[in-house]
């Protein structure tokens, strides 16, 4: 008998029985399939909820600009205006402020028991006594160098006032043609100049300070109004024969450049290089020990991009000084 011969199945046989062998392990695996199904759609109603939650505490009264009605429209309802003289502390973060206040610049003034004194360490005679520390009355130091002492040191006497010009009439503009200065720490925010609302004495200041020099001005922001106390604080602005001998100094008032850890802070020091009647020719060095809100745990000074806006260019030092040149 002839053995029977048997052609390939057809495209549905193997259709039909492929789909049957994947429902059979697709049905023995059931639980995995659901495990499978389940997680995204839990994950998307996860991220549901927590979208509508954030909304619902962003749009809380404290999370929302203030806003008030004030006056009425033509047809007799109020109109809702929003702004940060309606807010509160917590709300006034969430304001648009497009025209924010104008401030007057501020030096950043070391604390009185930091400012540089003569010690052990530096013994520069034209440094204060340290026994000024006791009353208070250390003066702000800067240091100057350059090719041309006399030039220098007229330049350096600029630095200061000789005294104070208040205009009561428009008092932060006039504040601007004083030298002011603040021992206060600066803020990420600055809608509020810190110096003003930090319940510390702005100082004006001065080549000279009059004996028990303290005036209060009358500062008021929309409807803020604050006294603030101006006082005064002796600018003194020493020579030194060179950057290495700035260099050295400004190292030793470092914490960590001295064998006593003391602090010996200065306001900047200013190289003026071969500056003359023709150019103007300057390397500065400045303090950031207050960057980004925080006093560091020693004093230092870092980069200032913003001065690249002027053509100097800066350098940061290895302890915690910046050097900044002019470029132009």
């Amino acid at each position: 008998m002839a053995d029977l011969v048997h052609g390939p199945a057809s495209f549905s046989t193997q259709a039909n029985a492929l789909l049957r062998k994947n429902f059979t392990f697709q049905k023995r695996d059931i639980k995995s399939n659901i495990r499978l199904i389940s997680v995204p759609i839990i994950l998307c109603l996860l991220l549901v909820f927590l979208q509508n939650w954030v909304n619902k505490e962003l749009d809380k009264p404290w999370n929302r600009c203030g806003c008030k009605c004030v006056g009425k429209n033509d047809e007799g309802k109020c109109e809702e205006v929003c702004g940060i003289e309606y807010s509160d502390l917590n709300q006034a973060v969430s304001c648009s402020i497009p025209s924010p206040l104008e401030w007057p610049p501020l030096l950043q003034i070391p604390e009185s028991t930091y400012r540089a004194v003569q010690t052990d360490f530096i013994s520069y005679g034209d440094l204060p006594d340290d026994s000024c520390k006791i009353s208070g009355s250390c003066p702000a130091t800067i240091l100057l160098t350059g090719t041309n002492k006399t030039l220098g040191e007229s330049m350096g006497g600029n630095l200061f006032s000789s005294g104070s010009t208040v205009d009561y009439s428009d008092i932060f503009y006039s504040l601007a043609y004083n030298v002011l200065g603040s021992e206060s720490q600066t803020k990420y925010m600055n809608f509020l100049e810190a110096a003003f609302f930090s319940n510390q004495a702005v100082y004006n200041v001065w080549l000279q300070c009059s004996p028990n020099f303290t005036f209060s001005l009358p500062l008021e922001f929309g409807s803020v109004a604050v006294q603030q106390e101006i006082s005064c604080v002796k600018g003194l602005h020493l020579w030194r024969n060179s950057s290495h001998e700035i260099n050295d100094e400004l190292h030793k008032g470092y914490r960590n450049g001295n064998p006593e850890r003391k602090i010996n802070e200065i306001i900047a020091a200013y190289d003026f290089l071969n500056s003359n009647r023709n150019g103007f020719n300057v390397s500065i060095w400045y303090n950031s020990s207050y960057k980004n809100g925080k006093r560091q745990s020693t004093f230092g000074f870092d980069k200032g991009s913003s001065l690249s806006e002027f053509g100097i260019k800066c350098l940061h030092s290895g302890f915690a000084w910046t050097f900044c040149k002019n470029v132009v």
